[in-house]
């Protein structure tokens, strides 16, 4: 893959629609919504670590405490967040371990016969907790939430180069599509 351009980054998209394989149980996490003190902390802290260059980009230019506030703010702007759709991922120690956010796509140009599209607006294991599958745990939750919402597809992207997001998106069922370069800010 050739060099992006000056300040691009390549993505990869991901897209699930039904007839895709669905879910199957997480192992040893059970999912709950998380305080949002401790999800705000853990976004941060995510995104601290990332290997996807636009969290790293956003960390380095406007600090954790604005990066983790911007990212939150797309919600209301552009998506549609349903109660008690975002979680923590619990381990059998009762450690939050990670955290996703499905979220719907406010516009309307996005749905097909009345139903939604999803994504999800970010995710993450803790840095003391990955290498352990909880990425794929984390996926297959946000997609078993977006499935029962009747969406007719679930759209996401993630940092080419972020190749244990990248094997959880196919371990999930989701099928690859060709990477494109997004600017990183």
């Amino acid at each position: 893959m050739d060099a992006p351009q000056p300040g691009h980054f390549w993505k990869t998209p991901f897209i699930w629609e039904p007839g895709d394989p669905e879910p199957t149980a997480t192992h040893s996490l059970r999912f709950a919504e998380p305080p949002a003190e401790w999800l705000t902390m853990a976004v941060g802290e995510v995104m601290s670590h990332s290997l996807d260059e636009s969290d790293q980009y956003a960390i380095t230019n406007v600090g954790r405490p604005r990066a983790t506030a911007e990212l939150l703010a797309l919600v209301p702007q552009y998506f549609i967040r349903p109660d008690g759709w975002w979680s923590a991922a619990i381990d059998s120690a009762g450690h939050r371990v990670g955290f996703v956010l499905p979220v719907l796509f406010q516009e309307q140009a996005r749905y097909k016969d009345g139903r939604p599209q999803g994504t999800i607006l970010h995710m993450g294991v803790l840095p003391a907790y990955r290498g352990k599958g909880y990425g794929v745990a984390l996926l297959m939750e946000a997609t078993r939430i977006l499935i029962q919402a009747n969406c007719w597809r679930i759209f996401c992207d993630t940092a080419t180069r972020n190749l244990p997001m990248v094997h959880a998106f196919r371990a999930a069922g989701y099928r690859e599509r060709t990477p494109w370069q997004r600017p990183l800010a």
